[in-house]
């Protein structure tokens, strides 16, 4: 068995392949919303804007099955992420849809601008308070006037689910021929929670004989972000009516809610 070390420079590089079916697994067995249902949310949410909505960028696209689904409903979309692995299967996916690499808080000035921004799955939860700062500021400048920006992060019970002191320290999984082990730790006193996880993969062609799986390890550091913290910065970025929901529902989030989905809307010109 060939193995890596343990990186956060890009903590999708050994899981992009995978992703997609880990994906559908977080959907089934974790509660987290279907790509089509969070599509139906932001439809209703853009049909109660006076702009409509044609041109959307996703930040943190992943393998691009989110902005697959807006394509299929007919929107121009735009992709961004920071991670080469993910890109390379959105661009698979989307043959001819603009996605760009790049990290948060930037976003080029040359993307333009956008009826709508995005980002499902999670994909802020890697940020410190002062990049989700620095990227509402950056989000703030691409939208048009009186549009809106879409985003979920986890709830305050999924870190009770799987970082309070009581709560399993490690969880397996097998999903056909890929096997990984999450790790979860809360240092104590610090702003963040570690999530190191491994994934044992068949091991590719021309490796030493003998060797049947690949291991590589990445750490995912994630930062809470409380509804005070959110509100604040959005006011001090010009969005206006910050509500945030339960998981891309109707429901407003509560103490127990996995996954908080924000709805910001930046004011009118």
């Amino acid at each position: 068995m060939s193995v890596t070390g343990i990186t956060r420079a890009d903590p999708y590089a050994s899981l992009a392949a995978s992703y997609d079916r880990l994906a559908d697994w977080a959907v089934s067995q974790q509660e987290e919303s279907a790509r089509d249902h969070v599509a139906d949310f932001l439809q209703t949410v853009w049909r109660g804007r006076h702009r409509p909505v044609r041109e959307v960028l996703e930040i943190c696209c992943g393998t691009g099955l989110m902005l697959a689904e807006l394509a299929r409903r007919g929107y121009a979309v735009t992709g961004l992420d920071r991670s080469p692995a993910m890109l390379e299967h959105a661009r698979s996916r989307l043959e001819r849809t603009t996605l760009i690499q790049a990290e948060l808080p930037d976003i080029p000035a040359e993307v333009g601008e956008f009826d709508a921004v995005i980002s499902a799955a999670g994909g802020l939860n890697y940020l410190s308070e002062s990049q989700i700062d620095g990227t509402l500021g950056a989000v703030a400048r691409v939208l048009r006037p009186g549009s809106t920006f879409v985003f979920d992060v986890f709830g305050r019970g999924f870190y009770e689910k799987f970082f309070a002191p009581a709560a399993p320290r490690v969880m397996a999984l097998e999903l056909g021929d890929i096997s990984y082990i999450w790790t979860f730790t809360a240092p104590a006193g610090a702003a963040f929670v570690d999530m190191a996880y491994t994934q044992f993969s068949p091991a590719e062609s021309g490796g030493r004989p003998g060797d049947a799986y690949t291991r590589t390890r990445d750490l995912h550091r994630y930062y809470p972000l409380p509804h005070a913290t959110v509100r604040r910065l959005a006011a001090e970025h010009g969005f206006t009516g910050a509500e945030v929901h339960e998981n891309y529902s109707a429901n407003p989030s509560g103490p127990h809610s996995l996954y908080d989905t924000w709805v910001l809307r930046r004011a009118d010109g």
